[in-house]
């Protein structure tokens, strides 16, 4: 199991960094589980976003998008197992693994909400490994809210995020992402998708290949 085919999903997790308002918004929902994930509050960060479906949807988009350009990806790299067959083996292989790698994410999660300490090695407990990981560039990363378009009970909230001048902070670099929020009949925000994820799969494949750990 490699985790690199998990970095377009804990990459893009560190978009949750920013937010005020007092009023419910998308901002303020955002700033909600910016909280919630400092505060390793899982209750609360439930109240914004569903976890569960967002891995899930997230996966299928990025098997997309991977598909999408995976003979760029395969002349990159050429000794990447994972780009060494074609478009058509990718989307199989990920429709197929999809329960084991939701899983895994699972395992991510609930090390992250539980505090598990950080292994020695990867090998050792690799959720808690990736947790941790996560906790670090989380701290090493800030993000500005450029612009919020709302269009009746959708929207879409414009994010810069910016690494600091530490090793992760500089692995992350500068990203925008495109968060897309919808409101419920109580008119509560939710988190539910990255509208853009597409143009930021290129870089986060690069990023995942640096990082390419197989456990």
């Amino acid at each position: 199991m490699s985790l690199k085919f998990f970095a377009p999903l804990i990459l893009s997790a560190v978009v949750f960094l920013t937010g005020c308002g007092q009023e419910d918004t998308p901002e303020a929902a955002l700033n909600e589980i910016k909280i919630a994930l400092a505060e390793r509050d899982s209750k609360k960060l439930s109240e914004r976003v569903n976890l569960d479906k967002f891995f899930s949807a997230t996966y299928d988009a990025s098997t997309v998008a991977l598909a999408a350009n995976y003979d760029e990806y395969s002349a990159k790299y050429p000794d990447d197992p994972y780009f060494q067959h074609s478009a058509e083996f990718l989307q199989t292989y990920n429709a197929e693994h999809k329960d084991l790698h939701l899983k895994f994410l699972d395992g991510v999660k609930a090390a992250f909400f539980a505090k598990l300490p950080e292994p020695a090695t990867p090998e050792e407990n690799p959720t808690a490994y990736v947790a941790n990981e996560f906790e670090k560039i989380r701290q090493a990363t800030d993000a500005t809210i450029k612009e919020t378009r709302i269009d009746d009970d959708r929207a879409t909230v414009i994010l810069d995020v910016q690494g600091d001048s530490s090793l992760r902070g500089q692995f992350i670099g500068q990203m925008t992402f495109e968060l897309a929020f919808r409101r419920d009949e109580k008119n509560r925000w939710h988190f539910y998708a990255i509208e853009n994820l597409d143009e930021l799969t290129p870089a986060l494949v690069d990023k995942a290949e640096i990082v390419w750990i197989t456990f």
